[in-house]
């Protein structure tokens, strides 16, 4: 035997359903649409850079290990193959570094702007 909710819960049901819901104002404004793009654009094109960079170096060991395989200097046992890996954890930082600077001067003074905006 079912019972009916309680007046408090059905008012909370009733005011979670989809219409009740209002679009929030920041998702029709131009710059903040602009900004979610530029941000999205930014945000892959490092993804991608730091993809390519990885896979070229996974490709090397597969395809072609001689090549870091090779001594810096004749005789040594040291090979190309460790500076190139300490250069990958460099473009590593080098790229986190980037996004970080650009969210921080770019990104962060173009949302405040939308914030004032959006108070008035």
């Amino acid at each position: 035997m079912e019972q009916p909710a309680p007046a408090a819960a059905s008012a909370v049901m009733e005011s979670m359903a989809p219409s009740a819901i209002a679009p929030h104002p920041l998702l029709s404004d131009s710059r903040f649409r602009d900004l979610v793009r530029k941000r999205r654009t930014f945000a892959w094109t490092l993804t991608l850079l730091m993809l390519a960079i990885y896979f070229a170096f996974i490709l090397t060991l597969a395809f072609s290990p001689q090549l870091l395989g090779q001594p810096i200097v004749a005789g040594e046992p040291m090979t190309w193959g460790i500076p190139v890996g300490f250069g990958m954890f460099v473009v590593t930082f080098a790229l986190v570094a980037v996004y970080v600077w650009r969210a921080n001067s770019v990104h962060d003074g173009i949302v405040e702007s939308i914030r004032q905006g959006a108070g008035k």
